[in-house]
């Protein structure tokens, strides 16, 4: 439900961080996350000009749709201020696991604090009591991230190519057995 709360994480800053249930009302503070980290994350590795045309109205409207449709997300929040998301659902390829995490993002000022590992134990957990076995991740192979989902234990299962933004990058997916 939105705004229960899972996880009493502590950051380094004076206002304690909450990973929690998001809701509908979250979603253009998900939006800011999610462009913020986009660009943060993907410089260099993506096309400028792709990264500044990324609009936070457009995904804001994205998440109320997914919310609208019985989708779930998780925040982490310093007080009012949102640093992290985190969703899953289905995975898109069955045959590796029937679990996913879609989206995992902290911005950059606030990693390697915990957040992120508190996002995914939150999203692993949901994938887990809805049924789901094993957790997939895919992520850029040129992402310095791919070491957290090491760190965590992911084995590297598979490879797939794609366009972003008109480039061909690839992406490495990385696998939990439950």
């Amino acid at each position: 439900m939105p705004g229960s709360m899972l996880g009493p994480y502590r950051s380094d800053l004076t206002k304690p961080l909450v990973i929690r249930r998001a809701g509908p009302t979250d979603a253009a503070a998900i939006a800011r996350v999610y462009v913020d980290s986009w660009r943060e994350s993907y410089e260099g590795q993506l096309p400028a000009n792709y990264l500044a045309k990324l609009d936070y109205t457009a995904f804001e409207r994205h998440w109320r749709q997914t919310f609208a449709a019985r989708g779930w997300a998780f925040v982490a929040a310093e007080g009012d201020r949102v640093v992290g998301i985190a969703s899953g659902g289905r995975a898109r390829r069955q045959n590796l696991a029937s679990g996913e995490i879609y989206v995992l993002y902290v911005l950059a000022e606030r990693q390697g604090h915990g957040i992120g590992r508190g996002l995914f134990d939150a999203c692993h957990f949901e994938l887990a009591k809805r049924g789901h076995a094993g957790t997939l991740v895919w992520v850029l192979a040129s992402n310095p991230a791919r070491r957290f989902y090491e760190h965590l234990g992911g084995k590297r299962v598979a490879e797939n190519t794609l366009a972003i933004g008109g480039t061909r990058v690839r992406e490495v997916g990385y696998l939990w057995r439950d």
